[in-house]
């Protein structure tokens, strides 16, 4: 799948998540920006609401896609006009030929993990 330039309209950052010990010895997860402006393209897959825990919840799911690269994988998140999402699998070559990279997530039920 090729895609012309302008068709990556939007800037997303990618994060990577880092553990330390906190001074009473709990872990404490905090993000950190790992690459930040990358264009991209947004696909909505849609978004749906359900009940749990006693209230009603939604969650936004949908796809980036990004040139290709080695460095995003499933550990990580994406922030995108300030909502946090959960990269829900690990991210993949679209037609095998190391152009685009599709990175598939999910934002509301884990809010970005």
């Amino acid at each position: 799948m090729y895609l012309n330039a302008g068709d990556f309209d939007q800037r997303i950052t990618v994060q990577q998540p880092s553990t330390s010990v906190d001074v009473l010895g709990q872990r404490v997860e905090t993000w950190s920006d790992v690459l930040t402006g990358i264009a991209a393209k947004w696909v909505p897959k849609g978004g749906r609401e359900f009940f749990a825990a006693g209230s009603e919840q939604s969650v936004s799911e949908g796809f980036f896609l990004v040139r290709y690269r080695t460095t995003i994988t499933a550990r990580m998140r994406v922030v995108w006009r300030g909502v946090k999402y959960a990269i829900v699998a690990e991210p993949q070559d679209v037609d095998g030929k190391r152009e685009t990279l599709q990175i598939v997530v999910a934002a509301g039920i884990r809010d970005g993990r």
